[in-house]
């Protein structure tokens, strides 16, 4: 199970809360992703980057902050991420976490490919409405569960030096 650094960081949650947030989305949601919430209504997650194979290949991602069901500060509100999003993302797919870069990780809730993983690029989104546009949603995991043991603890801290010249920066 996912460990945040402050459960409950805005209120505690109970089942009304959950019937309220399903009810507004129009579909259940996953029964491990709905026991996380009960127990820490989202947070910034202990173990903070996402082991992501692309083309045989290992990555890092960031897993800056887990949605929670309350009416608190935006930035953290599942509701305020369901309005910022209303009409930019298919109604199948929800929204329980973010990158720290716009980007935002989320579930499949259709029956075809229920409880599904994915992230959703806000780089590459449609510039009209994104109701029916997935090519900027990229399968990754096929449940929470295995979501959840991807995540891992990133220390390294990476140093940069900015070099100041007349019009120009450089990063070393």
């Amino acid at each position: 199970m996912i460990e945040v650094i402050k459960p409950y960081e805005f209120e505690r949650l109970n089942n009304s809360d959950l019937i309220e947030l399903e009810k507004t989305i129009g579909f259940s949601l996953p029964k491990n992703y709905l026991n996380f919430l009960k127990k820490t209504n989202g947070g910034t997650p202990q173990l903070n980057s996402l082991k992501v194979k692309l083309n045989n290949k290992e990555e890092l991602w960031s897993v800056s902050y887990f949605f929670g069901v309350h009416r608190g500060e935006y930035w953290a509100s599942i509701f305020w991420v369901l309005k910022a999003l209303n009409n930019r993302i298919p109604k199948e797919f929800f929204p329980f976490a973010n990158n720290g870069g716009g980007d935002y990780y989320v579930i499949n809730l259709s029956t075809e490919k229920y409880g599904e993983i994915s992230i959703w690029n806000h780089n590459t989104e449609s510039k009209n409405n994104g109701l029916k546009y997935y090519k900027n949603i990229r399968f990754l995991y096929k449940s929470f569960d295995e979501f959840s043991n991807n995540l891992i603890k990133d220390d390294i801290e990476i140093e940069i030096k900015i070099i100041e010249t007349d019009t120009d920066f450089i990063i070393e």
